[in-house]
């Protein structure tokens, strides 16, 4: 990363699910995953993260031999913090269908703050709505990656469950994870003109629009 902003890029090589995988790079080159699944082999690019996070251990959000082949900690769905040299890393609990939020839970809500800019990855919550408790841990997000049609989390356009998360959450800006190409006019609709990137966005907190 040389530009002097925070790197967000896409990078599974999944055909069905392209939109789930991320590395978030800071200005600095250090770099975590988020979601890792279908993840280039290190003879092609040998990313060499400082952390793995694993919303839910669905096979379309983790990669098992990637994670194996980093030596870098790793977390799958569970409740935890890391500090980084540049990343202050930390997951709530959330539910991947339903609003039951259990003691293990079924997905995570990941936040990073980086460069000071505050993303946060929604995972396949399946909740009808956020807690109270889980708002006030989120607390102001600058870019949030969201899910908005999936049939195993009981979201859909039609139920609108994944709008309605993002009315309560009042993100800057949102990266949709699970969508259809149905989903691009309500997008328009309800967040304005959309902004397509080709794999590579760079931003710091200076490039944020001032309203969301």
């Amino acid at each position: 990363n040389t530009s002097g902003k925070v790197q967000i890029q896409t990078v599974s090589g999944s055909s069905t699910y392209p939109y789930n995988s991320y590395i978030i790079t800071s200005t600095n080159g250090e770099s975590i995953v988020l979601d890792p699944t279908s993840m280039p082999p290190k003879d092609v690019v040998d990313i060499k993260p400082a952390a793995i996070i694993s919303t839910h251990s669905h096979p379309d959000h983790t990669d098992s031999y990637f994670t194996k082949s980093n030596d870098c900690p790793h977390f799958t769905s569970e409740v935890t913090s890391l500090d980084t040299t540049s990343f202050k890393i930390f997951t709530i609990a959330s539910s991947h269908s339903g609003d039951t939020i259990d003691d293990f839970p079924s997905n995570v809500l990941t936040v990073a703050d980086v460069d000071g800019l505050r993303i946060v990855h929604m995972g396949d919550i399946g909740q009808t709505a956020l807690t109270d408790e889980q708002l006030k841990a989120l607390g102001h997000v600058d870019i949030a990656f969201m899910q908005f049609d999936n049939s195993y989390s009981d979201m859909s356009l039609e139920n609108e469950k994944g709008f309605k998360l993002m009315e309560q959450l009042q993100p800057t800006i949102i990266i949709p994870t699970h969508y259809t190409d149905d989903a691009l006019p309500i997008f328009e609709q309800n967040y304005g003109k959309i902004q397509e990137f080709d794999n590579v966005l760079t931003i710091s907190k200076d490039d944020l629009p001032t309203n969301s």
